[in-house]
């Protein structure tokens, strides 16, 4: 049953509730509450949201909607981030950060970009705002941090270049801009040590019919972030979408998912569009000049200014943004500024990533993907017709291959610059391979169907800047295994517990033991190398073998990013800590030894002995949002461990000050394997539960599916759906 607002009623209390504010009109309010009341969210007894409408805009309302009823506080938080005004909730330690956003794109950008888009696009980001309004006006007990109104071109700020993945550190964008361009013509040495991050990653296999048992193509997507960023959603309208899987907070496409036609599975690529430029900067006058192809040219520059808290003040300051016609400058290195050149379609990325959900069949999916506007995206594809394929990269553009991409390249000459993009058919690509599968696990194509693919090897080298993970290594070997499979078969080899890089580094340490084993130094190692020595390299929670193998080579992952060349690229950094370019060849049998030790010894401090099993280590906890892991509360034993060790489902577990036990910050997130016949079935999981609410049943219900590969049968079809109804209702009620 609905228990509605009587609607004048709702319209008054909601307009007292902002006076204060005087952000909406009465107008406003009637206006949104009309769109509100066409919109009809069911929620199943999994807590997951069901959103029916009659337009696609008032499914989007409904998309941000309950994307802020869960996670407001994210939502919010990834406007701020886009916006560059993090600085003013967070403090002037901030203020670089929105620098970056505001060097790439500014709310008069992103106003320009809104007025041009396609009215049907407009609509879009029209009701994206609208359902965050609603939000706002309807629950006037959430307090933001910054946003009282969210504006519709706000969803166009969204095609910013991380520091990170543009081979820079934040420390070298900060040492440009937060000194005199005077100064920064010198050569600056800030410190461009990378901190140690364990890679994120994604696995993503599309199956042929060949090897399933109904003949129907299955999709695994299976994404690796950062736990509770986004939400698991069905969206329905009758202007042809139905849609299911995860958006990111703060976005209105799904991003990763499938409707009943086909799917999409995104991992990340190294092959990416963008690049470094160094040019040649002198003085001139009151300006600055660059030199290309033997002439100077003017460096542009423009005025921005940002505000910041300081204590309870609201302070800002002005900064010039310095610009060639590659981009931004965003470094200065060897006495060259840096500039950085990256695509700009705002408009067309958003309209790809809506569009692609409203797909029926490859070919519409293909020219969809024709746009080639997608930059660091793989994609994964299945489809009812039984066609799978796999796209390495969208947005490549054409450069000269005899240049190291990877890091800066001479502005000043012609060769150097990009000469258009790759068509889709000319990236490394499988449609329909013969072994009945593909698969991408932040990996290199050329075992994207499994046998090194010497043809594929000739495509240029720029774009093939990824290395072959452990978990691609691991996919492979099971996806061959796969016969006559079904869903569960799919999920079961997505959890295999065999561990490639254990395989591949323990026995030089079980051999270095041997080399050294009379120093009475390493002899109080002997049990934990007996222990090793007698492992199957398969990761279980009872197993001690496991603590040591994981705990030691995260300590060889350090040792080998610590001997990459400075500064480091984010290509060299991540094949490391995803563990595709592990080495031990650099290190001693003391040495490997002596990290050992180090484990040994952490253990023995935090439990009072080193025969500590996976499981007592490695936990899942979901902590109130704000609060701190605790070895008191209730958490649980976790057999995944991180995937520079090869496990498909991987797993990154921490320890904080206040604990001995590890716990899960990232890993699997939404994990959907579907099955695309007459009747589409699928199977999901998503971390935890679809519960922000820690008094919600759905806020660990899920916990067990997903630690032990129970996936949840969905709920696609609308008969379905409403059998299986725990909640109805409309956005405000």
């Amino acid at each position: 049953m609905f228990h509605r607002f009587i609607f004048p009623t709702l319209i008054g209390l909601l307009v007292q509730s902002f006076a204060f504010a005087q952000t909406f009109s009465t107008e406003e309010v009637a206006k949104l509450q009309q769109q509100a009341n066409q919109i009809t969210i069911v929620k199943d007894k999994w807590g997951v949201p069901h959103v029916y409408t009659k337009t696609d805009a008032d499914a989007v309302f409904g998309m941000m909607y309950v994307q802020c009823e869960e996670f407001f506080a994210k939502v919010e938080n990834s406007l701020i981030v886009r916006l560059g005004r993090q600085a003013e909730v967070n403090g002037e330690s901030d203020l670089y950060q929105d620098l970056w956003a505001r060097t790439f794109i500014d709310p008069t950008k992103a106003l320009q970009l809104y007025q041009r888009s396609p009215k049907w696009l407009r609509k879009l980001c029209d009701a994206y705002a609208a359902g965050i309004n609603f939000y706002l006006i309807s629950h006037p007990q959430v307090k933001p941090r910054l946003l009282t109104r969210v504006e519709p071109w706000m969803a166009l700020m969204n095609n910013i270049p991380s520091i990170a993945n543009s081979n820079l550190t934040e420390a070298e964008f900060r040492a440009f801009y937060g000194k005199d361009a005077s100064v920064s013509l010198a050569s600056l040495s800030p410190s461009l040590e990378h901190d140690f991050q364990q890679a994120g990653g994604s696995n993503g296999w599309a199956i042929a019919p060949s090897r399933t048992q109904n003949k129907n193509a299955i999709l695994l997507i299976n994404p690796h972030s950062e736990f509770y960023g986004r939400i698991e959603i069905h969206l329905v309208s009758e202007e042809g979408l139905n849609s299911y899987g995860a958006p990111f907070l703060g976005q209105f496409n799904i991003f990763q998912g499938f409707n009943e036609h086909l799917g999409w599975m995104h991992p990340v690529t190294l092959s990416d569009g963008k690049d470094l430029y160094a040019e040649t900067v002198t003085k001139q006058g009151n300006g600055y000049v660059y030199q290309y192809e033997g002439k100077s040219k003017a460096v542009d520059s423009s005025k921005v200014t940002l505000k910041y808290k300081k204590g309870e003040e609201l302070l800002s300051k002005t900064f010039t943004i310095y610009r060639t016609h590659h981009g931004p400058v965003v470094a200065v290195r060897n006495k060259k500024w840096i500039s950085l050149k990256s695509q700009e379609s705002n408009i067309d990325l958003l309209a790809v990533n809506w569009q692609k959900m409203k797909t029926k069949n490859l070919k519409q999916f293909t020219k969809v993907l024709n746009k080639r506007v997608m930059v660091g995206n793989n994609i994964v594809y299945a489809d009812r017709d039984g066609n799978i394929g796999y796209w390495h990269g969208n947005f490549v553009p054409k450069r000269n291959p005899s240049y190291d991409w990877k890091r800066q390249v001479d502005g000043s000459i012609k060769e150097t610059e990009w000469q258009g993009t790759h068509a889709l058919e000319e990236l490394p690509h499988y449609i329909n391979p013969a072994n009945g599968w593909v698969q991408n696990c932040n990996s290199t194509p050329l075992y994207a169907a499994g046998e090194f693919d010497s043809v594929m090897n000739r495509k240029p080298i720029y774009m093939l800047p990824d290395g072959n993970t452990p978990r691609a290594v691991n996919a492979v070997r099971v996806l061959n295994q796969l016969q006559n499979a079904t869903l569960d078969d799919v999920i079961k080899a997505a959890h295999d517990p065999y561990l490639p890089n254990a395989t591949r580094f323990i026995p030089s340490l079980i051999s270095s033991f041997e080399k050294v084993k009379n120093d009475t130094v390493f002899a109080a190692l002997a049990g934990a190398i007996k222990t090793l020595s007698a492992w199957d390299y398969r990761t279980d929670t009872s197993s001690v073998a496991t603590t040591l193998a994981v705990l030691w080579t995260e300590r060889l992952v350090q040792m080998n990013v610590a001997k990459l060349p400075r500064p480091i690229t984010n290509e060299e950094q991540y094949s490391v800590t995803n563990g595709s370019n592990l080495s031990v060849d650099f290190l001693s049998p003391a040495e490997q030894l002596k990290m050992l030790g180090q484990v040994v010894a952490e253990l023995r401090k935090d439990f009072g002995t080193w025969e500590v099993s996976w499981g007592k280590i490695n936990r899942f906890q979901r902590p109130v949002e704000g609060k701190p892991f605790s070895d008191t509360e209730k958490s649980w034993a976790v057999p995944a461990t991180p995937g520079y060790m090869g496990s498909l489902n991987a797993y990154v577990s921490r320890k904080s000050p206040q604990t001995k036990a590890r716990y899960g910050v990232t890993g699997n997130t939404f994990v959907a394997a579907v099955e695309f016949g007459k009747v589409l079935k699928a199977k999901t999981v998503l971390t935890g539960g679809a519960s922000t609410n820690s008094t919600s049943p759905h806020y660990t219900d899920q916990v067990n599916g997903y630690i032990h590969a129970q996936f949840k049968e969905i709920f696609f079809y609308k008969k379905d759906v409403l059998a299986n109804a725990e909640r109805t209702y409309k956005p405000g009620e």
